[in-house]
């Protein structure tokens, strides 16, 4: 699957924005936990979805990352970007779920908060 921004632009059209082209998902409890810590260093089109999650922490990770927060409707609630090892997100009130992606792919979009994010199947 891949995580797409959607721009209305008027007059009955979309504009699509892919953010990343390959996203992975935390399927169990344990993958949730985790995270990616036992994980390689994601590339630039991965990403890491995680549901049913408003917080997330680096600890015990060796690299960077951004981290897109998004509401039940998929709307971007809060973005962080460059968040380093050993550090935690606070509690994003309004967040369902979180996409984590390698440091510095969120700032080569135009992702902002309340952004639409669609999660597509290849």
């Amino acid at each position: 699957m891949k995580a797409v921004k959607v721009d209305s632009t008027g007059k009955g059209k979309t504009k699509k924005e892919i953010i990343v082209s390959e996203v992975i998902e935390a399927s169990n409890f344990f993958s949730k936990l985790s995270g990616l810590i036992f994980r390689r260093k994601l590339k630039d089109s991965q990403g890491f979805l995680i549901r049913k999650c408003n917080s997330v922490h680096t600890i015990g990770m060796m690299y960077r990352i951004d981290v897109v927060f998004l509401d039940k409707k998929n709307r971007v609630s809060a973005i962080y970007c460059n968040l380093k090892p050993f550090r935690v997100t606070p509690f994003v009130k309004d967040a369902f779920s979180v996409l984590e992606v390698q440091a510095g792919v969120i700032g080569k979009t135009s992702l902002k908060v309340t952004d639409l994010v669609f999660f597509e199947t290849l």
